[in-house]
């Protein structure tokens, strides 16, 4: 049995709290598989049921990385809205706050 997958805390918070991660379009990707290859995370994979990429492991994505979004020709990777994602860091701050 594979043991589970750990997550880097960010600044002190649990990752899986985090709504950070890439989506993408389908109708867009062309399959050619830059973000794979951009992804120093593994947040990408080819599925081998039908060779087309997906995020196999969103939370491996770092926060406020999008790399692999500026290595899509064709556009087809979305992450959510910063200012978004920056108030659910700041109200989970107050749950988690910085160590001293």
């Amino acid at each position: 049995m594979a043991e589970p997958v750990t997550y880097k805390d960010y600044l002190g918070i649990p990752r899986k709290l985090i709504p950070w991660y890439p989506t993408i379009d389908e109708e867009l990707c062309t399959n050619c598989g830059l973000c794979v290859e951009a992804c120093k995370h593994g947040a990408y994979a080819f599925c081998e049921n039908s060779s087309r990429v997906i995020v196999a492991d969103p939370y491996a994505c770092e926060v406020y990385c999008e790399s692999c979004r500026f290595q899509c020709a064709v556009g087809a990777i979305g992450f959510p809205d910063r200012r978004s994602v920056k108030l659910v860091i700041k109200d989970l701050r107050l749950q988690y706050p910085p160590s001293e």
